[in-house]
């Protein structure tokens, strides 16, 4: 059976390289409204990106940057057939010893090359695939030059990403707010194809409904109801394209009472019935507006090589130095 457990959620953040930084590649179609805890950079290797976060909207494509706040809610959704992100996390920890403000900064745009100056746009870019070329290469030493490469994103981020200062009772509350909601979030992706009701989320949280309610259609722009069948849907779809299970099996799975949900919101995104859904099978773009999650997380050699078809890395042309030596 293939059950949720399988699916890869990429926020889940390990840190296992370099301490308190992570990078990988992954060609995505779309990830559903999420946070985490580090700050996210992305940059987009192939096709074209939408963002959408609680207060932007926007499209990034090739070679363009993105940056995340931490715990900050966003969705990632490719417009092409398929989209390869480079994905760099940074615990807000990361350079604190030497830069303490870093944990208290708040960018006030995820637009990260639009509102850099071209030239400094460019050598953000070109820092962003040093990264990513360093780590999956992994040479010796290559955790000294990640560490460099990201000090300097930063510094370009610093200068030219508008951004402000959180004041302590600032980050204070919206900390203990940020906490409430990942815990609300985290107990849903681990029991949504159980019965799930706003009433006992409140009470867990010793919170009215018609707080969580609002709490909830305020922070992810949708309500309750409609975060959890998203999910129960996407679930749904894996199961139909994955096994050979029956309808009433699949919505019992994936949480629905019925078949009538699935077969409703099959019609409305695909204008297909389950059979014809199951026979078919459907573009990415289609997916992709449908909200189906589709991840492919590539190993280091395949980013490495990925990488390779976009950019010119100097150091491949460089003379091999001795073991040891930069």
């Amino acid at each position: 059976m293939y059950g949720k457990q399988e699916k890869k959620e990429y926020e889940k953040i390990s840190h296992t390289h370099v301490s308190n930084i992570n990078f990988f590649l992954i060609n995505l179609t779309y990830r559903s409204p999420h946070l985490h805890h580090d700050f996210e950079i992305i940059q987009v290797i192939e096709g074209t990106l939408h963002v959408t976060t609680l207060t932007e909207d926007f499209m990034i494509g090739p070679g363009e940057i993105a940056l995340f706040n931490p715990d900050t809610f966003h969705s990632l959704c490719s417009t092409d057939s398929h989209c390869i992100l480079l994905v760099i996390q940074a615990d807000p920890s990361f350079c604190s010893a030497h830069y303490p403000a870093i944990q208290h900064i708040q960018f006030d745009t995820a637009n990260a090359t639009s509102s850099t100056p071209f030239q400094e746009a460019l050598d953000m870019i070109q820092v962003c695939f040093n990264l990513g070329y360093n780590y999956c290469n992994s040479a010796v030493g290559f955790e000294l030059r990640c560490v460099s490469d990201l000090y300097r994103l930063f510094s370009y981020f610093i200068l030219y990403v508008p951004n402000h200062l959180e004041k302590e009772s600032e980050v204070f509350h919206s900390k203990e707010k940020e906490r409430r909601l990942t815990r609300i979030i985290n107990h849903i992706h681990q029991h949504y194809t159980e019965k799930l009701t706003l009433s006992k989320l409140a009470e867990s949280e010793n919170l009215s409904m018609t707080y969580l309610s609002h709490l909830f259609k305020d922070t992810i722009n949708m309500s309750f109801q409609e975060y959890l069948n998203s999910l129960r849907f996407e679930h749904a779809l894996l199961l139909l394209k994955k096994t050979d299970m029956s309808v009433t099996e699949i919505c019992l799975e994936s949480g629905f009472s019925d078949s009538k949900y699935l077969n409703k919101r099959l019609k409305s995104v695909y204008n297909l019935s389950v059979k014809e859904f199951k026979n078919a099978n459907p573009s990415l773009d289609k997916i992709a507006a449908g909200k189906w999650e589709e991840q492919l997380i590539y190993s280091p050699k395949e980013g490495l090589e990925i990488m390779r078809k976009h950019h010119h890395f100097d150091c491949d042309v460089r003379p091999v130095h001795r073991k040891g030596h930069f």
